[in-house]
């Protein structure tokens, strides 16, 4: 038997994850006008700890000028939690500080025969500078 078959057969695979927390900014009621509710800062966000990971698509710097440089990288945030609740807008933030911002709506993969939905998969965008 080779080592993979001994894995399917004797154990379950091996995940390794990371933990990371979805940002929400909390809606506000306009003072002046309480039928209008508006989206706030990002000084108080509602938090949520999600597992998944991150998977770098690309990464470009680009120099405006001598004084200033910006990078900006693309990425998917992949999880096993297809109900994961995941909206465009939110941010993705890593146990290391990095904040990814999600753009679209995230994709909900789901098997056409079987109706199995394995992960649940949303663009980010990071920008530095």
């Amino acid at each position: 038997m080779s080592l993979i078959s001994d894995m399917q057969v004797g154990q379950a695979f091996l995940t390794v994850v990371d933990g990371y927390s979805r940002q929400r900014r909390k809606t506000v009621v306009d003072p002046y006008d309480p039928t209008n509710v508006t989206i706030g800062d990002w000084s108080d966000p509602d938090i949520l700890p999600v597992s998944g990971y991150v998977h770098t698509v690309t990464s470009s710097e680009q120099a405006d000028d001598a004084s200033r440089s910006e990078v900006i990288s693309t990425a998917e945030f992949v999880t096993d939690d297809t109900h994961a609740d995941i909206k465009r807008g939110d941010r993705i933030v890593s146990g290391d500080g990095r904040k990814w911002t999600v753009q679209g709506f995230p994709a909900h993969d789901r098997n056409p025969f079987t109706g199995w939905q394995p992960t649940l998969v949303a663009a980010l965008q990071e920008v530095v500078g």
